[in-house]
């Protein structure tokens, strides 16, 4: 009997797994259509997003000249290491590789956690300033690391290293809090700025509009075509006032000793030297200066950040004395031939205060005691003027205000009166204060650029506003101070006449300031020694520690007598002697200044210790703009 076999179950499961494929396809088809079709844009969109990199293009800063068109700030190539970090897949990987490179972890989860609201595709600066050996060691991994790539960017170069520093400033990375602010508003994250100095003042100036680079990249991240490019536009060049050659006196001169020099025409307000030592090197700023670095700097008990110039608060001591002048002679308690007598100290208000000459000066007017600096006719002075005079004739001609040079930070210095008094101690003024702020001590302090501007009120009777920049159209300074222009009217020919006659003879006649003379010229001048303790505290220490208080030395001046010229200002930090050590440096800077106007031979001046010129200064032109255009290297 023949078999028969029913097919029938096979014929339904070929029939059902025919359907299921039907399905199947169907739903990769529909899922396809989603993806080809539906959401062509948006997934069009990614592939580019993968495949693109935008590469900034820093814009390189405006170059920065001194007066005689020589450069003090310039730009160099740098090869910087920057990560994507939308190609950043294992970051420990990432950690591990940049450690060959001394990039420590810590300071990559700071950059990343400071650009965490930025976009991540847009390139993270990790390492600037490349040399050679790291060059090699990227590209021979590229590879493995396509979201690191090398960029050639401008990079700030301050060619004479420390000098001028507080001057010219540095640059550095927008801060978190600067973003907050108003006058950042058009700022990114990531953006440099001006952060100090020049560089802060004229940062839009200086800063130029960056450009970019739109690349079209493989997997491994190199090039396979350029998209699309902007190019960067060079920030504006700017002639500074500052003269490099009174610049090096002033640094030279310093050397190692705190204090601080500076120099200015008196009529056009043009500053010529602005010198602050001990300095610090902005060079270290131009590629994000690191932790450790940062912390020396801020936490060195001899302040290299602040500019003594327009910040630090000194006791003027016998410089001050001419202040006292003007004030005596404009408020009428004193003629130019009143006499008095010295014979070593006087009695006041029940206390006997010395001279400083024991055996005293005799008879003086005023011309004697500013040449002699005789204390005794200047504490009689000061008891007829009394405190509030005092002040009020110390603030027309500066003291005690800020003197509008186009830097921040300017501290106000102080003059002290009775209202002052009242309002931050609650006490009464005591007439005895008086007799020590007649010669610069007590509760005055004034900034170097504070004297100085007063000094040059005194050489020309007026005040001209104080600028770094020579374009006068550029000028960012703070609101001048009233006293400036009011001096112009209250201040009586004879009377600067007068005062202008005793600093003469102090540089001229064997004063205490003959150390500044210039053969030929009529430099005038005040030499002052302030201390830096009071009498009372220094008697309570022994003579060791007395020691460690040395007083600081002094020298205020101008030239010519007639129609003046430059003012200089000398403050050294526990030099002792004003005539001995701060006259003999403003005399180098008089001279330089006059040999230069004239044509006189000159010798050359040396740049030493921390002034060595910058690495890459001697490569360049003197005023060659960086050549051709930032860029990826691959």
């Amino acid at each position: 009997m023949p078999i028969f076999q029913d097919n029938r179950k096979l014929v339904s499961r070929v029939r059902g797994l025919r359907t299921c494929f039907v399905l199947i396809f169907l739903v990769l088809f529909a899922k396809l259509w989603y993806i080809a079709v539906l959401k062509a844009d948006h997934y069009r969109q990614l592939a580019k997003q993968n495949q693109v990199r935008i590469i900034p293009m820093l814009a390189p800063r405006g170059l920065l000249f001194d007066r005689g068109g020589q450069v003090l700030v310039d730009n160099v190539e740098s090869s910087n290491l920057v990560l994507f970090r939308d190609k950043a897949n294992d970051l420990e990987k990432v950690f591990e590789f940049l450690r060959g490179l001394n990039v420590p972890e810590e300071y990559l989860q700071e950059r990343l956690h400071a650009a965490r609201t930025r976009p991540k595709y847009q390139a993270l600066t990790i390492k600037e300033n490349l040399s050679l050996e790291e060059i090699s060691y990227v590209l021979a991994h590229q590879n493995e690391h396509p979201e690191l790539t090398i960029v050639e960017e401008p990079r700030r170069l301050y060619r004479y290293g420390q000098l001028a520093a507080h001057a010219l400033g540095y640059i550095g990375e927008i801060s978190e809090k600067q973003l907050k602010q108003a006058d950042f508003a058009d700022y990114r994250q990531g953006d440099i700025i001006g952060k100090y100095g020049v560089e802060r003042t004229y940062d839009r100036n200086l800063a130029g509009t960056d450009g970019q680079r739109r690349l079209l990249v493989n997997s491994i991240g190199r090039t396979i075509e350029e998209l699309h490019s902007v190019d960067a536009i060079h920030g504006n060049p700017q002639t500074l006032t500052l003269d490099l050659d009174l610049q090096l006196i002033a640094e030279t001169e310093l050397g190692e000793t705190p204090g601080a020099v500076v120099a200015f025409d008196p009529v056009h307000g043009d500053v010529f030297v602005m010198s602050s030592h001990p300095a610090f090197d902005p060079n270290m700023f131009a590629t994000r200066i690191n932790r450790t670095d940062w912390a020396k700097l801020s936490s060195d008990p001899n302040h290299p950040l602040q500019n003594r110039v327009i910040q630090a608060q000194f006791s003027p001591g016998s410089t001050f004395k001419v202040i006292m002048a003007i004030a005596g002679l404009e408020s009428g308690v004193i003629d130019p031939n009143d006499t008095v007598y010295c014979r070593g100290g006087a009695n006041f208000y029940g206390h006997y205060f010395h001279c400083h000459k024991e055996q005293g000066h005799g008879t003086v007017n005023l011309s004697d005691a500013i040449r002699q600096s005789c204390n005794v006719y200047f504490y009689t002075l000061g008891q007829k003027l009394g405190i509030d005079n005092i002040e009020r004739y110390s603030k027309l001609l500066g003291l005690g205000q800020v003197s509008g040079i186009d830097l921040a930070g300017e501290a106000l210095g102080l003059v002290p009166s009775e209202a002052w008094k009242r309002k931050t101690t609650g006490q009464k003024w005591y007439a005895g204060e008086t007799i020590s702020v007649a010669i610069g001590q007590g509760a005055t302090t004034v900034t170097p650029i504070q004297l100085a501007r007063a000094i040059g009120i005194i050489a020309t009777g007026h005040g001209a506003p104080l600028h770094l920049i020579k374009d006068q159209k550029l000028f960012r300074g703070p609101a001048m101070a009233v006293a400036a222009s009011e001096s112009d009217q209250l201040l009586r020919l004879e009377n600067l006449q007068a005062v202008r006659n005793g600093m003469w003879r102090v540089v001229n006649e064997y004063g205490t300031g003959r150390s500044a003379l210039v053969q030929g010229f009529e430099v005038c001048g005040k030499t002052g020694t302030a201390q830096t303790i009071g009498n009372a505290a220094k008697a309570k220490l022994s003579k060791e520690e007395a020691a460690k208080h040395p007083d600081n030395a002094l020298f205020v001046g101008f030239a010519p007598r007639d129609n003046p010229e430059i003012v200089v200002c000398v403050i050294v930090q526990g030099g002792r002697s004003g005539g001995g050590v701060a006259a003999p440096i403003a005399g180098k800077i008089f001279q330089k200044y006059f040999d230069k106007k004239y044509g006189r031979p000159q010798g050359p001046e040396k740049i030493t210790g921390p002034l060595q010129v910058a690495s890459h200064a001697a490569e360049l032109p003197p005023s060659a703009p960086p050549q051709g255009q930032p860029g990826i290297r691959q």
